[in-house]
Formats: C-alpha cells, structure tokens, sequence
C-alpha cells in the first residue's frame, strides 16, 4: 500500500499543473494566481486519504492565507 509523500509540517511548494479539461485548466489558473505568488511556501496541515486520483492534503501559507485543499501532484518540497 502506497503512503502520503509529505507529513504535517512539511513545507511545500505549488506547482501548476497543465490539464486537457479546459474548464480544469481555467479554475486551476485563476485559483492558484489568486493566492500564491512564485516563491510562496505553504505547511501541510492535514493528511487526507487518497481517493481515485491520489492523495490530497491541507496546506495553509506562511503569509497566514486561507487555507488549501491540494493534491499530492501539485506539490513539490519546499
């Protein structure tokens, strides 16, 4: 059985993902511009479990944003 790549605490940074859904792609762009800016580094604060598309996580900002709900996909380390 596979496990979470990342733990509470870790530091992370988002990564924008291309996508074939154009609508995906859109709410993927505008989302992601609204709240990161190049260099952010997000905490994870939650471990959720996978469904059929992989691990997802909680993560809120350094710069105490709202926090974000992500998949193990979008993140790399900080």
């Amino acid at each position: 059985m596979t496990s979470h790549k990342f733990k509470v605490g870790d530091r992370v940074r988002l990564v924008k993902l291309a996508s074939t859904n154009t609508v995906e792609a859109f709410l993927n762009m505008v989302t992601t511009a609204e709240i990161t800016r190049p260099g952010d580094v997000w905490e994870v604060t939650r471990l959720l479990p996978a469904d059929q598309a992989g691990f997802q996580y909680h993560v809120r900002g350094s710069h105490d944003g709202p926090a974000r709900l992500v998949r193990e996909e979008q993140l790399r380390p900080a």
